[in-house]
C-alpha cells in the first residue's frame, strides 16, 4: 500500500483550513489546533475524499484529554466513513477513546501497525475477490468418467502446447532409435522408462543418469524394458531427454477441485516435497506478478534473491510457467483434472526454467 502523494489542489485545500504551522502532505497533521477548533476533522475529511489518490485511510489520534471534541471527533468521523464508502481504520491506545469510535461501528486499533495490518489484509481479500469474480470453470466439473493418466512423453507434449518450457527429449520405440537420440541431443542424456502405469519411476529402477555412450545406451533401453514388462507395467518406449542443469528445484501442480474448481500450486520442488511442503496456492486466472507475490511468501523465497554470492533466480521464467498452467487447467478442451511437474529446474536470471518430469490426469477419451 504506497502512501499516496498529494494532488496540489488537495494541498491548497488543507492549507485554507489547517493553520500555517500544520501539515498538509501526507500523513497530515492537524497539531494541536484541535483544542480550538474541533471542526477542524470535519473540515479536512471531505478535502482529502476528493483526491483522486485517496483510496484508504488510517486516522490516528495518539493522545487526547480535557479540552478535545472526542464526541465531534467521533460524530465526524463516522459521517465522513458512510459518505465516502471508503475503508477507514482508527489507531488510538486510549482505551475510554478508542472506546467512543467503536460505539459507531469503526474499526479501532490500539497501535498503527495494527490497523495498518488490517487494512492490508482488507484491500487484498478485496482485490482478490475482484480477480475471482468471474472464474472460468473448465467443463470438466461434473462430467462423469474415470480420469487417465497419460504418460510422461504425452505429458511433456500436452504442456509444451501450452508454453510450459519442458526439457528436450526424444521417445524411444527400440535401442537403435534411443542410440540415435543420443547422438541428436548430445552427451551426457537421461534413459527413463515411459508408461501410463507408472508415477514413480524411480521406485522401478526405470531412470538411469549421465549416459554418454551407445553401449550404455542400448543396455539401457533393453534393462528399462525388462523391468517394465516384469512389473506388469505397459512398456510405451524410453525417453532420452537432455542432462539440464540448473540453480534450484521448484514443482508446479494442479487439480480440478470439486468446491473451488481449477487450483494451481507452486513451491519448492525435489523428492522432498511430499515431507517438507513448502507452497502456495493460487485460483485461476491470475497473472506472473500475482504468481511471484505468492512465491515471495514460501519459505525459501529469500534464496530467489542469490545467496553468499550466487546469482538470482529465474523466477520470471517460473512464474510465465505457472501462468501456462492456469491456462491449461482452465481450458475445457484439455480435459486436465490434475498434474504434477516436478522437478521444475529453474536456472539463474535469464536462464530460463524447463520441466523435467510430468504427470498429467486427464478426462480426455476417458
Amino acid at each position: 500500500m504506497p502512501m499516496a502523494k498529494l494532488a496540489g489542489e488537495t494541498r491548497s485545500g488543507l492549507a485554507a483550513v489547517l493553520p500555517s504551522f500544520a501539515t498538509t502532505t501526507n500523513p497530515v497533521d492537524i497539531t494541536a489546533a484541535l483544542l480550538s477548533n474541533s471542526g477542524l476533522f470535519s473540515d479536512i475529511l471531505p478535502v482529502l475524499a476528493r483526491d483522486p489518490a485517496a483510496d484508504a485511510f488510517l486516522i490516528g489520534i495518539p493522545v487526547s484529554g480535557q479540552g478535545y471534541d472526542v464526541d465531534a471527533f467521533t460524530r465526524d468521523t463516522a459521517a465522513f466513513a458512510r459518505q465516502t464508502g471508503k475503508p477507514v481504520v482508527m489507531a488510538m491506545p486510549q482505551p475510554s477513546i478508542a472506546a467512543k469510535f467503536k460505539a459507531v461501528g469503526l474499526p479501532v486499533f490500539a497501535a498503527e501497525t495494527d490497523a495498518i495490518a488490517a487494512l492490508n489484509q482488507f484491500l487484498s481479500h478485496h482485490e482478490l475477490m475482484q480477480r475471482t469474480s468471474t472464474p472460468r470453470m473448465p467443463a470438466t466439473i461434473g462430467r462423469a468418467g474415470e480420469p487417465r493418466m497419460l504418460n510422461e512423453a504425452e505429458s511433456l507434449a500436452l504442456l509444451a502446447r501450452y508454453g510450459v518450457p519442458v526439457v528436450e527429449h526424444r521417445l524411444c520405440k527400440s535401442a537403435g532409435e534411443a542410440v540415435e537420440a543420443l547422438e541428436a541431443l548430445g552427451a551426457p542424456v537421461v534413459a527413463k522408462g515411459c508408461s501410463a502405469d507408472v508415477v514413480h519411476k524411480s521406485e522401478l529402477g526405470v531412470v538411469r543418469l549421465g549416459l554418454t555412450e551407445p553401449g550404455q545406451v542400448r543396455d539401457t533401453f533393453a534393462d528399462i524394458e525388462r523391468r517394465l514388462r516384469e512389473a506388469g507395467m505397459r512398456f510405451d518406449g524410453v525417453i532420452i531427454a537432455k542432462m539440464a542443469r540448473g540453480r534450484r528445484e521448484l514443482m508446479l501442480g494442479a487439480r480440478v477441485d470439486p468446491i473451488f474448481g481449477p487450483v494451481v500450486v507452486v513451491g519448492d520442488g525435489g523428492k522432498y516435497v511430499e515431507a517438507l511442503p513448502d507452497v502456495q496456492l493460487l485460483l485461476p486466472p491470475f497473472d506472473a506478478t500475482e504468481v511471484q507475490r505468492a512465491l515471495s511468501r514460501l519459505r525459501i523465497a529469500p534464496l530467489f534473491a542469490g545467496v553468499r554470492g550466487e546469482p538470482p533466480l529465474d523466477v520470471a521464467s517460473f512464474a510465465d510457467a505457472a501462468v501456462a498452467i492456469g491456462t491449461l487447467m482452465t481450458d475445457p478442451s484439455a480435459g486436465v483434472v490434475n498434474l504434477d511437474l516436478n522437478p521444475v529446474l529453474v536456472g539463474a536470471a535469464g536462464e530460463r526454467c524447463v520441466a523435467l518430469d510430468a504427470v498429467v490426469y486427464t478426462l480426455r477419451g476417458a
